[in-house]
């Protein structure tokens, strides 16, 4: 009963907004673990994904940003770039400074770039062939602060 009443005077003061921004952050940090495992099960070897992690986590990246990175690069190799590229892409642009919602969208723009993914929000080309090789995958495409 008490956790319930805590949960409700914070869910009173709490802005309903910043309510749905951090559960989808959360939800978002959540994926990652399962997003690391689908580079790997896509061919990306562990060096390759740790050295992405890491500089991930030495920029200051949340979870939930970083699972969005990780994901676009999977759609990447999913949709035929080769697994060595893995992250090289956001490595400049994390030393450019980029962050965040920023860092996303320049990773998706480069993507539409090369014809990866669709011209619209989300990259599902990666996906549908991933899926079509019988490999089990996740769906994500946006999000992150």
């Amino acid at each position: 009963m008490r956790t319930l009443l805590t949960f409700l005077v914070l869910f009173a003061v709490t802005p309903v907004r910043q309510v749905d921004d951090a559960s989808s952050a959360i939800l978002w940090a959540l994926q990652l673990p399962a997003l690391v495992t689908e580079a790997r099960q896509v061919g990306v070897t562990e060096t390759v994904v740790g050295e992405l992690l890491t500089a991930l986590r030495q920029r200051g990246l949340p979870a939930d940003q970083a699972a969005v990175v990780v994901g676009e690069e999977v759609d990447a190799v999913n949709a035929g770039e080769p697994k060595d590229n893995f992250g090289v892409f956001v490595h400049q642009q994390l030393n450019a400074g980029l962050r965040g919602n920023a860092l996303a969208e320049a990773i998706r723009t480069e993507h539409r770039a090369r014809g990866i993914g669709r011209a619209d929000e989300g990259n599902e080309k990666g996906r549908a062939k991933a899926k079509a090789n019988g490999q089990d995958t996740l769906k994500h495409g946006g999000g992150g602060s």
